[in-house]
């Protein structure tokens, strides 16, 4: 199956994920944007303000779903994760670099396509001294399909690999980033150094994202 950009995967495939079915349906299908009483909430800045706050500049709020300026950004919350491969484990959230977080699963074309695209600009990121850690985040339920799939694709979810372990925590935790459970993935989530949320991005990525990418990261 393939997806446009403006057509993207589904969060959930029903007929691999009914559990997760009933979940949406009981939820309403649709979460509240940036919801929850956690003193860490912030509103994001609307596309028109990043836009006068940088004059001349590349917007990186074109890129993003929903933005937010540094001194608004809410913190990062993990949801129950666990190592996708044996043997490793669940890292702590870095506080002197960034944190590229990739939501994706093993059925979805689009994820797969672009996770060289998103090593390629984690090296070039580096290159101009700028170090991005990437997690890959599976939102596979089985586990053992996941680690199957993984050791007979090496070169997929290199580096930090991690699956969530609780659908149920999904919900609140995406609600938190302006995001909800009727969009599809790949979901990107970038935080800043200190632990801050700074952009989401749902869909895949493109070449022509790289600018706004390091726009963001500056």
């Amino acid at each position: 199956m393939h997806a446009s950009r403006n057509q993207p995967f589904r969060l959930y495939r029903l007929d691999r994920l009914s559990a997760v079915a009933a979940w949406v349906g009981l939820s309403g299908l649709l979460l509240a944007g940036c919801g929850g009483n956690s003193s860490d909430d912030a509103a994001p800045m609307s596309r028109v303000a990043a836009v006068k706050a940088r004059p001349g500049g590349v917007d990186p709020s074109k890129m993003c779903g929903t933005f937010y300026p540094a001194d608004r950004a809410p913190s990062l919350k993990l949801p129950p994760l666990e190592a996708a491969r044996p043997g490793e484990s669940v890292p702590a959230v870095p506080r002197n670099r960034w944190v590229w977080i990739n939501l994706w699963a093993t059925w979805c074309g689009p994820c797969r396509r672009e996770m060289p695209l998103i090593e390629s600009w984690r090296a070039q990121l580096g290159r101009e001294g700028v170090a991005v850690d990437v997690w890959y985040v599976s939102v596979d339920e089985d586990r053992e399909l996941l680690s199957k799939f993984l050791r007979q694709n090496p070169k997929v979810a290199t580096g930090t690999s991690l699956r969530l372990t609780s659908m149920q925590a999904l919900d609140p935790w995406l609600r938190q980033y302006g995001l909800d459970a009727t969009q599809a993935i790949p979901i990107h989530l970038i935080v800043g150094p200190g632990g801050q949320v700074r952009c989401s991005h749902v869909g895949e990525l493109r070449e022509s994202d790289y600018p706004l990418m390091r726009e963001l990261l500056r």
